[in-house]
C-alpha cells in the first residue's frame, strides 16, 4: 500500500506559482529522495503532504485516506516531519525534545508510558545522541542539534518520514551514519521522503528521486536513470562526471558551474 500518494498537486504564494501538477506515491519500504535547485518547492511540497499547507489543487492520501479529512492528530500518527528550520532555542534536555515525537500517542495529560520511554531510547542510541539525553538542546552544536531533531522524528514512529536537509551541518561520518539510518527504517517497513542537495549521497542510497525543477516534477525514476551528465547541466547549471559503479549507482564528481541551458 502507499503510505502517501499525492495527485496533480498545485500549490502558490499569493498567486505566484510555487508546484504545479505533481503527482507521485511513495510505498513501504522506500527510500525516496527529493532533490532539486534552490527554490524549487521541495520544503513546500514536504509540508503540503503534511497538511501545513493546502493545495491549490489536486490532493494527497496519506495510507489511502485524504489529508483533508485527517485530524492533526492523525496526521501525526501518520507522518512525522523534520522541517529545515527545526527550533534551536528551546529549553528542554535532549531526552525531553526527543520524546516531543511521542505526543501524538497520547491523551491529554496522559504520563508517558514504558512504551514510549522505549522508543525514544531507541532513537537516542540510533542517532548516536545517548551520551546527550541529559543535556539542555541550547548547549549542543548545530551538527549534534540535527541529530537530536532527527532523533524526535523517529521517536514518534510514523509509517512515513518526511526529513528536510536532515544531514546539512553533519560530518562526512555522521551524514553517512543518518543516511544508513534513514535506509534501515525503510527497509524495515516504514516509507522515508528526504529531500537532499547531496546528489552524490542521493544516488548512493535513495531507491528512486524524485526531481523537481521550476515547480514541476522533473522525473521520479532510479538514480542512474535522474542522475545523468544532462540532467544535471538542465537542471543544476553544473558540468558533472557521472558514471556507474559495478552495482549500477551513480557516482556523481561535480566539476564546475556552467549556465543552464535555454
Amino acid at each position: 500500500m502507499n503510505l502517501v500518494e499525492a495527485s496533480n498537486v498545485t500549490f502558490g504564494y499569493r498567486g505566484a506559482p510555487v508546484l504545479r501538477d505533481v503527482g507521485f506515491a511513495i510505498g513501504a519500504g522506500e527510500l525516496v529522495g527529493l532533490c532539486g535547485p534552490n527554490g524549487a518547492g521541495k520544503s513546500t511540497l514536504l509540508r503540503l503532504l503534511l497538511g501545513l499547507h493546502t493545495p491549490s489543487a489536486g490532493r494527497v492520501m496519506l495510507a489511502g485516506t485524504p489529508l483533508a479529512g485527517l485530524s492533526r492528530r492523525q496526521i501525526a500518527r501518520h507522518a512525522a516531519l523534520l522541517p529545515q528550520d527545526a527550533p534551536v532555542d528551546v529549553p528542554l534536555s535532549v531526552r525531553e525534545a526527543v520524546a516531543l515525537g511521542r505526543l501524538p500517542h497520547l491523551g491529554r495529560l496522559q504520563a508517558e508510558t514504558a512504551a514510549d520511554v522505549e522508543a525514544v531510547t531507541r532513537a537516542l542510541a540510533a542517532t548516536d545522541t545517548t551520551a546527550l539525553a541529559e543535556r539542555p538542546l541550547t548547549e549542543l552544536s548545530g551538527g549534534e542539534r540535527h541529530r537530536v531533531h532527527l532523533a524526535r522524528a523517529l521517536a514518534q514512529e510514523a509509517p512515513l518520514l518526511l526529513l528536510d536537509e536532515p544531514i546539512a551541518g553533519l560530518d562526512i561520518a555522521h551524514q553517512l551514519a543518518a543516511m544508513d539510518l534513514l535506509r534501515a527504517t525503510a527497509t524495515a517497513g516504514r516509507a522515508v521522503l528526504v529531500a537532499l542537495h547531496d546528489l552524490a549521497l542521493a544516488g548512493r542510497r535513495c531507491d528512486r528521486i524524485l526531481l523537481l525543477a521550476d515547480g514541476a516534477l522533473d522525473a521520479d525514476a532510479p538514480p542512474a536513470a535522474v542522475l545523468t551528465r544532462d540532467t544535471l547541466a538542465r537542471v543544476f547549471g553544473v558540468r558533472a562526471d557521472v558514471r556507474l559503479d559495478p552495482t549500477g549507482r551513480p557516482v556523481v564528481d561535480v566539476i564546475e558551474a556552467i549556465e543552464r541551458p535555454s
